[in-house]
């Protein structure tokens, strides 16, 4: 339970599963597609503007995971502040 005086990290309550599970349903129409700098670009220019208009309010990095091995395909990986 949070004491009366302790504030939230951003000023502002964020509800990470919430906004985890908003962020999957967004990319799950990407999971199929090949990792290329133009699907980079779409899915951080999407989620730009999804905190543009107040949807996502958590902080994020984006970052693209490769298999040297070539056993997995490469993926883009949303990795969620944990601050929250």
């Amino acid at each position: 339970m949070k004491d009366a005086h302790e504030h939230p990290f951003y000023g502002y309550e964020i509800v990470r599963r919430k906004e985890e599970d908003y962020i999957k349903s967004l990319m799950a129409k990407y999971q199929n597609e090949p990792v290329t700098e133009d699907l980079k670009k779409k899915v951080w220019n999407e989620l730009q503007m999804e905190k543009h208009f107040g949807r996502v309010t958590i902080p994020f990095k984006m970052a693209t995971r490769r298999d040297p091995y070539g056993q997995f395909p490469d993926i883009i990986e949303i990795i969620l502040d944990t601050k929250v």
